[in-house]
């Protein structure tokens, strides 16, 4: 009886954690480092998004003219993010990877 309660918890765990994502935003857990290595300078939005998916945080900084897309993938259990730059012709400008530094929040510490 405890065991299933535990499932049911969890399932819905899962459930809950599935929809706090908007729609189209793969799971940290379905994205590997091996997903962003194809992109490279000057691959389009649209090429990233249809490789990726849709970014899980975006951000414009005006004054760089740029725009940032955020992703949050899994290496073994420590959560990782990977920023994709735009230049304004929405080509990559540049990519990072780090290590989240706020792996209990939604969005991270910034």
């Amino acid at each position: 009886m405890r065991r299933s309660a535990l499932l049911c918890g969890v399932a819905a765990a899962a459930v809950f954690a599935a929809c706090a994502a908007p729609e189209g935003v793969r799971p940290k857990w379905t994205l590997q480092a091996s997903d962003f290595a194809p992109l490279t300078l000057r691959t389009t939005k649209e090429e990233v998004e249809r490789r990726v998916g849709r970014p899980f945080l975006t951000m414009f900084f005006p004054r760089l003219e740029e725009e940032v897309w955020d992703y949050r993938y899994l290496i073994g259990v420590r959560t990782y993010v990977a920023e994709i730059h735009f230049d304004m012709q929405g080509r990559t400008r540049y990519t990072a990877t780090y290590p989240d530094r706020c792996v209990t929040g939604p969005i991270g510490c910034r």
